[in-house]
């Protein structure tokens, strides 16, 4: 059997760690990688829409674009599964807040999931063997966090998290683009898919952040 011959792109905004990756990929014998990098949203969605790629090595904290259309590595995932749909994603990050983490599992369905502090180069070998023999490698915290349920069956993440947070400072919403890297506008429509999921019964008189503090989201 010829060595098998794959593209993979590394999307980490850390030099010294994106290049620990290739090198410990490469030791993946039987297996020819052609790896490339991007270090911030607009240079990886640039070589998602441009280069044809195999599987993606992705981080979820990352500088964001310029126009604000990538903000993280979760809109770079949903951006791979339509312009890559058969590409794997291996997603490391250090990143453990349990809602964000099952909100990302719902959306990307990630063939691939650890969190850095769980893995070692081994762990990495491995996850990439097994995504592309076609099964799933999650690291034990994302193992761990997948198997719990979140408050009343609502998934809400970081950034959901912080609008409420700032609402119930006091701030008003045309102001939180001040302390959370959104567009005004995309701060008001998680406002509003927000109140649907809180918002069961649609009550007249719903309050968002009485209903956010009730839940424990603050």
């Amino acid at each position: 059997m010829g060595i098998r011959e794959l593209n993979l792109l590394i999307i980490e905004d850390h030099k010294i760690i994106a290049h620990a990756y290739k090198n410990i990929i490469e030791e993946i014998t039987n297996i020819n990688f052609n790896i490339d990098f991007a270090e911030n949203c607009d240079e990886a969605a640039d070589k998602i829409q441009d280069e044809k790629t195999d599987i993606f090595i992705l981080d979820l904290q990352l500088p964001i674009s310029e126009n604000e259309r990538f903000i993280c590595g979760e809109d770079l995932g949903l951006l791979i599964r339509k312009e890559n749909p058969n590409s794997k994603i291996i997603i490391l990050t250090s990143i453990t807040d349990q809602a964000r983490i099952l909100s990302i599992l719902e959306e990307l369905h990630p063939e691939g999931f650890m969190v850095k502090a769980d893995i070692d180069s081994n762990d990495l070998k491995t996850a990439v063997l097994q995504v592309l023999n076609g099964k799933q490698f999650y690291s034990k915290t994302i193992e761990s966090l997948s198997k719990k349920t979140t408050i009343n069956g609502v998934t809400i993440d970081d950034f959901d998290r912080q609008i409420l947070y700032h609402l119930s400072m006091g701030e008003k919403t045309k102001n939180l683009s001040k302390f959370i890297p959104l567009s005004t506008r995309a701060i008001e429509v998680r406002k509003t898919k927000l109140k649907t999921l809180l918002d069961s019964n649609n009550d007249p008189n719903f309050n968002l952040v009485k209903e956010a503090k009730k839940l424990g989201f603050v």
